[in-house]
Formats: C-alpha cells, structure tokens, sequence
C-alpha cells in the first residue's frame, strides 16, 4: 500500500448519516480496520469524511443501496424524495457515487426478474424490477441530469473497502490540486 494511503486511513473520519440503517457489516469493517468513523445527519447521501480538519460531506457523497429491491422500492415508492436528494447532490457535490449492494454490474441489474413465488407473496405488481432499475440510474446519470457514479459491490463484506476507496482517491486529487495553488504563492 502506498504511503500516501496509509497516512490518508490514519487521519480520515467516515461520516455516517443518521437515517442509514441495515450498515453494522460496514460499520464492523471499519472498526476492523481501526478507521474512525462518526453518525452525523448528511445533508444528502449515506457516507461522506472528514480529513486533516477539513469538511467533505458537501463534496464527496456516497448514497448506498443494499439491494437491487432497495433501489426499486424507492423508485416506486419514494421517487420525489430520492431525486431532489439527488438533485441537491448535482448541484453542490463534485463527486457523488450510487454504491450498489449484492449486486456486480449494470448487466445484472438490468437482468434482474422478482421470481413468482415472490410476486405473488409480495402481491407485486412488476417483475422486471432489475431493467426498470437500469433504465432509470442510465437516464439519471446522464450529464444534463444528476451527474453521478454508478459502483458495483457484489459482496457487501467488500463496502467498507470501496467506501475508503472512493474517498481516498478524491482526497488525493485534492490535494494534488490545491498543492499546485499552494506552490504558486
């Protein structure tokens, strides 16, 4: 692991929001790992950091979802609230990331069919909810609309990890951009 990494787990702060719930496997992780992590209300999103006594939750946001049947119960049943959440994150954030739980790509997504046992327990009323998913996240993360990231996490033991991944990375380049102004002084 690269030095600069190592220094990054060392001083970062996962944030947490308050509403996130079902997250003790990322949470866990994180303890494993000795990373500091605090639950704070997020103005959007799940997960955001801190690092060296700097705020990201307005720049660098994670909204997570479980499950592909997570995300289609809010498409169907909470749609408003999810897309001004996404909204207010186009517009303030420069890096905003859908992270996909249980789930390893768009093609899986999309090819996702509720089997009929669980149609008729569940008395849904779709069954292509993976194609209805995929069409959706396609159309929002176009450019002219919300403007973020689609992530894969097929195993959720592996969420912590892409969690920091994200973060390291955008840090980073923050850092590397705000050397070059420091330099120019």
């Amino acid at each position: 692991m690269a030095a600069d990494k190592k220094s990054f787990l060392k001083k970062v702060v996962v944030l947490h929001d308050t509403r996130e719930q079902k997250n003790t496997h990322i949470l866990e992780e994180f303890d494993r790992m000795g990373i500091v992590h605090q639950e704070r209300k997020l103005d959007f999103g799940d997960y955001s950091f801190m690092a060296e006594e700097r705020d990201f939750s307005l720049s660098c946001v994670i909204e997570r979802k479980a499950h592909i049947d997570e995300l289609y119960g809010n498409l169907i049943a909470d749609r408003g609230r999810l897309e001004k959440e996404l909204d207010a994150a186009s517009r303030l954030s420069c890096q905003f990331v859908l992270m996909m739980e249980n789930c390893s790509d768009m093609e899986e997504l999309k090819n996702h069919i509720v089997p009929d046992w669980q149609m008729k327990a569940q008395n849904r009323k779709q069954q292509e909810t993976g194609a209805f998913c995929a069409v959706t996240l396609h159309s929002w993360q176009c450019g002219n609309r919300y403007k973020f990231r689609t992530v894969f996490v097929q195993n959720p033991k592996d969420s912590a990890a892409r969690i920091l991944e994200e973060f390291y990375y955008f840090w980073r380049n923050y850092k590397l951009l705000t050397a070059s102004r420091r330099n120019r002084g």
